[in-house]
């Protein structure tokens, strides 16, 4: 089992390795840190089976930070301080947890009970898919995705993105404050990342967010107006989605 730790502060990372080579030599500690941010781009890229989590970091929660996977292909032991509303949620989602300052007893049977699912081969990808839902639907999460800047990623919050450009091989992200971000992926990448929020493609270089859109003119074949009064295309493939969108916003 090859082990991942990440905490934004550094004693606890640090006392987390003693504890875990104290009672478990033989398994490897892979990777260590404490920036999220750099975490997200080199896990995504190892190979680990176990990942210790803290709750509380700033920039995003640990919550946020298993959002930016497509798909978890390890298991998660999530670490906090204070948090008695995840607390409540790990109870209620069988999820391991465990209590700061940590307890040995406690590390090792959460460690133990990771070892025997991958006996079992159990997929903990299910449970925390659950775990995560169950917080959106709290409130809890804020619905942010990670995109790469010149000096590392920027964390947008997806409600702020109002529509996506596509510029060949380039993506621009346009957001409700009047920013942009040009970043090095297709539109199709993008909206990849974006479908589960329900944006919607309306023209092969487009990528809207319905919330934003503001009107539809069947003129010169079919075109959207944003709320920042931005003109966009619509192709006639798409034409109905968004005419069943309009439709399904003036009878709510």
């Amino acid at each position: 089992m090859r082990i991942a730790i990440l905490d934004d502060e550094l004693h606890c990372v640090e006392s987390l390795v003693l504890h875990i080579r104290s009672l478990f030599p033989e398994l490897p500690i892979v990777y260590k840190s404490t920036k999220a941010t750099e975490a997200l781009e080199a896990l995504q890229r190892m190979d680990i089976d176990l990942l210790f989590l803290d709750v509380e970091m700033p920039q995003m929660n640990g919550f946020d930070f298993l959002e930016q996977f497509d798909k978890l292909m390890f298991d998660v032991i999530f670490t906090t301080a204070y948090s008695q509303y995840a607390v409540k949620a790990f109870r209620a989602q069988a999820i391991n947890y465990l209590l700061k300052p940590i307890d040995e007893d406690e590390l090792k049977e959460a460690i133990s009970q990771c070892l025997d699912k991958q006996h079992t081969q159990n997929d903990s990808s299910q449970e925390i898919n659950r775990l995560l839902q169950h917080l959106k639907n709290g409130g809890v999460l804020k619905n942010k995705i990670a995109i790469p800047i010149a000096d590392g990623l920027e964390f947008l919050e997806v409600p702020n993105i109002t529509y996506c450009q596509s510029q060949s091989n380039y993506t621009t992200i346009y957001t409700a404050d009047g920013r942009s971000f040009v970043i090095s992926r297709t539109l199709k990448e993008v909206e990849k990342s974006l479908e589960k929020f329900l944006f919607v493609r309306v023209h092969q270089s487009y990528l809207v967010n319905p919330n934003y859109m503001e009107k539809y003119s069947r003129n010169d074949g079919g075109y959207l107006i944003m709320a920042n009064k931005k003109r966009i295309p619509i192709s006639n493939s798409k034409r109905n989605i968004i005419i069943d969108i309009f439709e399904n916003l003036r009878r709510s």
